[in-house]
């Protein structure tokens, strides 16, 4: 992997020996990358907007089409986790070979189209076909930005940039309950409704469609926005092609040269994500059931705090990383392991402690922790990734930890909650299990990680 050349030309007050990553990466002016990351930001919010919907409908859903906790965690995150994790890697291919930000403009389109369909949904089986096409759609978005960020932010600023892109899986998370109580409550007294187009509804159908449709207009955007690797002018005045997508020889060398690496960075995001999601699926449901709060308040509450962690761990977090041990990534790996160590006390307590309040300033200081893993991770892997291989190594990280949080959590919680705490707000117990010991292991691997973060030492 070459590295440019030493130049006196700024970003800021830095050379750009201090910026480049790879000599491939082109040279962007910080309004058009603080830019392109607003996009990425807005997309985001957007996808989990469209995917977590369904965490504060279950009740509402569980009654129409007359089916279990289980069966719904299934809509959770199996539907979702099939294409979406299987789809991940060729998508992450393609994305190393095309146009990128059309690449997301055709994702956003998909999975928007997929989540109205959910609102047309009047069974079990039609809702978890609707789903799978959210999960296809959505497994662009990652690797693509990923990718995008790298090449748009010098190594100092990655850290915050990851953080910031990825405040928008907590913010759209968050706005997802607070817009879907909104919606719901609005038509609360209509067993149903019809609407142009659509026909008769009922209240949760008409909340997906809501959902869905504003995704098309930010699509249309994405098609206007450029990919930061075109040729444009490096330092040297000379143009610099995109580095070219590398063989899946070169992928698996890179993989199994840097495994100890690159497989413990996985398997404790993985960890940390089935913590995670088998908890904010939920986390509407405890409060209804444990609580006795209105699906409205609820969605209030619940958007809040997922805004509040987020925005701590993500950005927060991301700006620390950047700064202890000069960012490198055996620092922010160290800090991730302590961050989810330290944080499996409350992600015990929050389910089971009785005062309202309290619940949720534990769940806040549990889901800081995760947020920070989010804004770490990717930016490691992008700095230890070659060029022409990022958007790959990015999906294959989407792979595992969708497959195991996203295809697993939601269902462990359920699972345990169906076979030893049924009835009730037994939801509680299973994941006052499931929250610590994702944060356990997760923060295992995570100083393994550490341990074998320089590149130069696999």
């Amino acid at each position: 992997m070459t590295t440019a050349p030493n130049c006196s030309r700024p970003w800021g007050s830095k050379a750009i020996s201090d910026i480049a990553l790879p000599a491939s990466r082109a040279i962007r002016t910080p309004l058009a990358s603080w830019l392109t990351l607003a996009a990425l930001f807005v997309a985001y919010i957007c996808s989990f907007i469209d995917r977590m919907i369904v965490g504060l409908l279950v009740d509402q859903i569980k009654a129409d089409l007359d089916i279990t906790d289980t069966q719904v965690s299934l809509i959770q995150g199996l539907s979702f986790a099939i294409f979406f994790t299987l789809a991940s890697i060729p998508i992450g291919r393609l994305i190393d070979r095309v146009h990128r930000t059309k690449a997301v403009a055709a994702g956003i389109t998909a999975w928007s189209l997929a989540t109205v369909a959910c609102g047309q949904a009047s069974s079990f089986i039609g809702l978890f076909i609707a789903r799978m096409g959210v999960g296809v759609g959505e497994a662009v978005l990652s690797p693509a930005a990923y990718s995008i960020i790298a090449d748009s932010f010098p190594r100092r600023r990655l850290g915050l940039a990851m953080g910031i892109f990825g405040l928008g899986s907590a913010t759209g998370a968050g706005l997802a309950f607070m817009i879907g109580g909104a919606v719901v409550a609005l038509v609360a007294q209509a067993d149903t409704m019809v609407l142009p187009l659509f026909g008769e509804v009922r209240p949760w159908q008409f909340a997906f469609i809501i959902a869905g449709l504003p995704g098309l207009l930010i699509a249309l955007a994405f098609l206007f926005i450029p990919d930061p690797r075109p040729l444009e002018q490096q330092h040297t005045g000379q143009p610099v092609p995109k580095a070219e997508a590398l063989p899946w020889s070169a992928v698996r060398a890179e993989l199994r040269s840097k495994s100890r690496f690159y497989w413990s960075v996985f398997g404790g995001v993985a960890a940390v994500n089935l913590s995670v999601l088998g908890t904010v699926n939920w986390l509407p449901a405890m409060y209804m059931r444990g609580f006795g709060t209105d699906l409205s308040t609820t969605g209030y509450i619940a958007g809040a705090m997922l805004i509040a962690g987020g925005l701590l761990g993500m950005v927060g977090g991301g700006a620390v990383m950047d700064r202890i041990g000069g960012g490198v990534p055996s620092a922010r790996l160290r800090f991730c392991a302590m961050a989810v160590g330290l944080a499996a006390i409350p992600a015990m307590a929050f389910p089971l402690v009785p005062d309202i309040w309290l619940a949720g300033l534990l769940f806040v200081a549990f889901f800081t922790a995760a947020a920070a893993v989010v804004s770490a991770a990717p930016s490691v892997l992008q700095e230890i990734a070659p060029a022409g291989m990022r958007a790959t190594i990015a999906a294959a990280y989407v792979f595992v930890i969708n497959a195991v949080g996203i295809g697993l959590g939601p269902s462990v919680t359920a699972a345990l909650a169906d076979a030893f705490f049924a009835g009730g707000d037994g939801i509680r117990n299973a994941m006052a299990i499931v929250a610590p010991f994702g944060y356990a292991i997760g923060a295992a691997l995570f100083f393994v990680a550490a341990r074998h973060a320089n590149p130069r030492s696999q």
